[in-house]
């Protein structure tokens, strides 16, 4: 073998071991650095603890949003404009549950009183009410009501104050305030009439409308919002009126006068009356919403 042959392989096999290095066993372990003897030795303790726990004792992972459309959207206040349905930016909360008191615990009165609508004076039941309304008072219009609800009526304004009874318009049946009143079909329902009158006042003529009801006491007598306004359907908030207070006890006085001077009931002047109906040509809308 020549020497240049030799010298190739001796540093062939020189290359190799310097490459293969010594063997695993006769390399010393590295020294360890400041600090992470430490952090290897808490990892340690926590892969231990993580490993003794048992699956229903590791914790569940919080669940992400969804994504898609939120049902937030669903309790939106809806409305109708210009024929599309549009959502507006107000929430509708649900009213909670609310416990209905009995009768015997309302400080209602069942003394008898005489019936509201103009000329009648009978003498009535706050459980004989609604039925004699619609018996003996055919042109009165009764409604079942409940708290959250609102109503209208179209009342004519053009009545004479000279012969201006007070007129019951509608009887409410309003739900969802007493429990153990009537039986039947007016079971568990306050009656509630819509009433009004004409009278002079300063040489100028006024009509009030006002609602009437069973009387629980002065700190749990019901309240009402009243709106009255044209019937038109152009009609803006600008050519309403409101009221918004307590109602006339039954047993009160329904004199028209009287409910004006006690502020228990929504005054329109007869100027503004007039606006009100367009120049006698339309009726007045009345919207009543009880609290």
């Amino acid at each position: 073998m020549s020497k240049s042959k030799i010298k190739k392989l001796h540093f062939s096999k020189a290359f190799r071991e310097a490459a293969e290095g010594p063997a695993i066993e006769d390399v010393p372990p590295p020294a360890e650095l400041n600090g992470c003897g430490q952090k290897m030795h808490f990892a340690t303790a926590f892969q231990e603890a993580f490993e003794g726990m048992a699956i229903e004792d590791v914790p569940q992972p919080a669940e992400l949003n969804d994504c898609g459309q939120s049902s937030s959207n669903e309790s939106l206040l809806k409305a109708t404009i210009d024929g599309q349905e549009c959502q507006l930016p107000f929430e509708v909360l649900e009213q909670g549950p609310a416990v209905v008191p009995h009768l015997d615990d309302t400080g209602i009165s069942r003394l008898p009183f005489r019936c509201p609508a103009g000329g009648c004076g009978q003498m009535c039941s706050l459980l004989m009410f609604a039925m004699h309304i619609s018996f003996d008072h055919a042109d009165v219009l009764l409604e079942n009501l409940w708290p959250s609800e609102t109503n209208t009526v179209l009342i004519d304004p053009r009545v004479p104050v000279e012969t201006s009874q007070p007129r019951c318009h509608k009887l409410y049946l309003v739900s969802g305030k007493v429990r153990g009143l009537g039986d039947g079909k007016h079971r568990d329902k306050l009656p509630f009439a819509l009433m009004s009158s004409k009278f002079s006042l300063d040489g100028m003529e006024r009509m009030i409308l006002w609602v009437t009801g069973p009387d629980a006491g002065e700190d749990r007598r019901q309240r009402y919002t009243m709106e009255a306004g044209r019937n038109d359907h152009k009609r803006l908030l600008p050519y309403a009126v409101a009221f918004s207070g307590e109602i006339v006890p039954l047993h009160s006085s329904q004199d028209g006068e009287e409910v004006h001077r006690s502020g228990a009931g929504l005054v329109i002047p007869e100027q503004q009356l007039d606006f009100l109906a367009d120049r006698w040509t339309k009726l007045l809308e009345v919207c009543i919403h009880f609290h």
